[in-house]
């Protein structure tokens, strides 16, 4: 399978965001895009991309490069996330390779969500330069994201990364440090020293990252009461969630939902 080659350094320019709808059988219409286009797809059947056939399931995302052939056979209409972007000039020569088909897994609720939040950005790019600045680079540490990511699984065999890969997935969940460490084949001590030789960070630090990433596109995106974003980022406890946000994101979780009162809100379990 072809990739798509993307500079490290660059803010896309978003074209078009959302959820939309698809019914296509028997491969009967082929679509060549002017941009890039990210995909996650809710629906199972077969798609033609860059003259390779893939089986899709739900929870799969693709990329269909600008200028290349696409098309699906569905079994039955679906609905996908569909993000159209194009390359803006890079700052330096650094690029990154993303896969064209990604099983995401367990991965792929936080991949929806995040490109509800960059939908939602992208509805008042007309109103807001801040909002459509935004977008683009939500868009970026997405695909920086799906890049780390695909480099960690191809590696994959360290007790490193597959701890990383297990955050990804399961952040969401009440993941403890012994728990985490038996996950991986090793114990508590082998963990913390492989990860941070391999990563920079503790596992811990990187757990609450995560978390509080997630939490942000949440509270940005959605009208979900604050407790329930807390249980939905594995932070559960009302006061340490509160705590957690402001000391990495700099506000409180109420402040940076009210910067972005107003926008049209996205409803994450569509």
């Amino acid at each position: 399978m072809a990739s798509l080659d993307w500079p490290l350094a660059t803010i896309p320019d978003v074209r078009l965001a959302g959820r939309f709808p698809l019914a296509d059988m028997g491969f009967a219409t082929t679509y060549r895009g002017q941009a890039h286009a990210l995909h996650l797809h809710d629906y199972a059947g077969r798609m033609r991309l860059a003259n390779t056939e893939v089986t899709l399931e739900p929870g799969d995302a693709t990329i269909s490069p600008l200028g290349l052939a696409s098309a699906y056979d569905l079994p039955a209409p679906g609905w996908h996330w569909c993000i159209h972007f194009r390359e803006c000039q890079a700052d330096g020569n650094a690029r990154m390779e993303l896969p064209l088909h990604l099983r995401l897994g367990a991965a792929a609720t936080a991949v929806r969500e995040r490109m509800a939040h960059i939908g939602r950005l992208q509805e008042r790019a007309g109103e807001s330069p801040l909002a459509s600045a935004s977008a683009a680079i939500a868009l970026q540490d997405l695909l920086l994201w799906l890049a780390e990511r695909t480099v960690i699984a191809e590696r994959g065999n360290s007790a490193a990364e597959k701890v990383a890969l297990l955050i990804d997935e399961r952040f969401h969940e009440s993941l403890t440090m012994p728990g985490i460490a038996q996950a991986a084949g090793c114990s508590q001590a082998t963990l913390a020293r492989q990860f941070r030789a391999r990563f920079g960070i503790t596992v811990s630090h990187r757990l609450i990252e995560r978390r509080t990433a997630h939490a942000r596109y949440l509270l940005e995106s959605t009208d979900l009461p604050m407790w329930r974003i807390a249980e939905r980022v594995g932070i559960p406890d009302p006061q340490y969630f509160n705590k957690t946000v402001r000391r990495l994101l700099g506000a409180s979780p109420s402040a940076i939902r009210a910067s972005a009162a107003g926008a049209p809100v996205i409803d994450p379990d569509r």
